[in-house]
């Protein structure tokens, strides 16, 4: 056998001997812990110790890293964490592996099998720590002396460590420095951060003010059919039930396909609030995130992640942007698909006040509903936002300009609907609707702007009006 497969044969099994230990007695009485992560990051303080004792952390280290324990560092990433937890000085010696005592006290003569060796459960540990080491220093084809040196060392403290541990009171208590599901990053930002946006309702709004508000919104006629048809249904439900009647039960997930800029999350805003007023959702709050909101760098957090976003919207909406990446990436140590998976369960037990709604490009869109075998039957109502009209365009610019106290003269107005033709003819790479529509907006006020301070003549009007020469000078009309 050769000495990679040796070396993955011993660390799998002590892995999964490991995952058998912390569902033991013993585990569980020193307190709530997560065993499999710490000796994860026992095993990743080992790896940066032996990477840094020959001055510099290589590329190939750091993908070896990555690629053993699921994890997704930098090189820069790397050095930060080692730098934060004195990997690099005479002080991580001093520190016994907060996993190495459960092993110690668990082996009792209990003897594993492996291959035509048998190794007690120590045994089992130290020698996958000098497997690991040996192949971690020789990953890059170089091995200098003071890796060999760092190696040795460490091995001859296991042993020091184990043999204190064995002569040690078998009521000592054992202090972990990690706390139950704890990963590298949370170990040194104690929680996990949510990142995305919470809106919440107003519940002096009535209904018919918010489906006005809809019916108001620029185009979107195939859309608020949807959606009005969404809210007819919604309201009989609602009769049925205060009649007595059987209420059908369906899945009432969204998906929203379309371009950027297209009203997805306008809509959706709307829309939750809608379903708060008509007692759908009992709170009615919109909670938007997108990839970076539900995952993590390291194994274990996504999770972590996921479930904390599903605790802030559960009453309300969860709207995810792009939803489609957290599919588009397959690679080692991406956990994009482990976010799926629980987004997919927590959708289905917390069907009865939750509604999440997916929006992304359709093609995207089809990969993201294929990662999982259950989300299409999650995801039954597809609404499909189509790109803006030269006129919707001109009738967003124009009502964008007045909230601001800007107008169009009749010529801007004229030159306004031409530009908007022509770009929607051959529209640039990231064209975004009406995103797009609010940067031209920007970019004509400040060209205005400098106009005016050329004129000596300024008043109110010329304040509020811009001409063509202030849209001439936009820069994705130059392309």
């Amino acid at each position: 056998m050769k000495e990679r497969d040796i070396t993955k044969n011993l660390y799998d099994t002590l892995m999964k001997r490991t995952e058998s230990m912390a569902k033991g007695e013993l585990v569980r009485s020193k307190g709530t812990i997560d065993l499999v992560a710490v000796l994860k990051l026992d095993i990743l303080n080992y790896l940066v110790y032996l990477a840094i004792s020959d001055g510099n952390i290589q590329p190939e280290e750091v993908k070896y890293i990555n690629r053993l324990l699921g994890y997704d560092f930098t090189k820069e990433r790397l050095q930060q964490y080692m730098l934060k937890n004195h990997l690099d000085t005479d002080e991580f010696l001093k520190k016994v592996p907060a996993s190495l005592p459960y092993y110690v006290r668990q082996t009792n003569g209990v003897e594993l099998s492996f291959g035509l060796h048998s190794f007690n459960l120590i045994e089992l540990y130290t020698s996958t720590f000098y497997n690991l080491g040996r192949q971690f220093i020789a990953c890059n084809h170089i091995v200098c002396q003071s890796e060999v040196d760092a190696l040795t060392q460490y091995g001859i403290l296991l042993d020091v460590y184990i043999k204190q541990i064995q002569s040690a009171d078998e009521n000592t208590r054992i202090v972990l420095p990690y706390r139950h599901g704890e990963t590298p990053e949370e170990v040194s930002d104690g929680e996990v951060e949510f990142v995305g946006r919470i809106e919440q309702p107003d519940p002096a709004v009535p209904l018919d003010a918010l489906y006005n508000e809809l019916m108001g919104l620029t185009g979107l006629e195939s859309v608020k059919r949807e959606v009005g048809n969404i809210v007819n249904l919604l309201k009989i439900c609602k009769i049925r039930k205060e009649q007595g009647l059987q209420v059908p039960e369906v899945s009432r997930h969204l998906v929203f396909t379309g371009n950027p800029g297209t009203g997805k999350t306008t809509v959706a805003r709307i829309l939750a609030k809608i379903y708060y007023s008509l007692g759908v959702l009992s709170k009615g709050q919109m909670v938007e995130v997108d990839r970076s909101g539900l995952v993590a760098g390291y194994m274990g957090q996504t999770a972590v992640k996921v479930k904390d976003v599903i605790e802030r919207a559960k009453g309300g909406v969860l709207f995810i942007d792009e939803a489609y990446a957290l599919s588009n990436n397959k690679g080692e140590g991406d956990f994009g698909q482990e976010a799926i998976d629980i987004l997919n369960k927590e959708m289905e037990d917390n069907r009865a006040d939750l509604i999440v709604i997916a929006a992304g490009y359709e093609k995207e869109m089809d990969t993201f509903l294929n990662a999982n075998p259950g989300l299409r039957s999650r995801f039954n109502k597809y609404i499909a936002f189509p790109d803006y009209s030269a006129d919707e365009l001109l009738t967003i610019f124009e009502y964008q300009a007045s909230k601001l106290d800007y107008s169009l003269d009749d010529a801007a107005r004229e030159y306004l609907i031409e530009q908007f033709s022509m770009v929607l003819q051959n529209p640039p790479e990231h064209f975004g609707n009406a995103r797009s529509v609010r940067n031209y907006l920007e970019e004509a006020i400040s060209h205005q702007a400098n106009r005016l301070l050329s004129d000596m003549s300024v008043d109110k009007e010329k304040l509020m009006t811009l001409q063509v020469e202030d849209l001439e000078q936009i820069s994705s009309f130059q392309r």
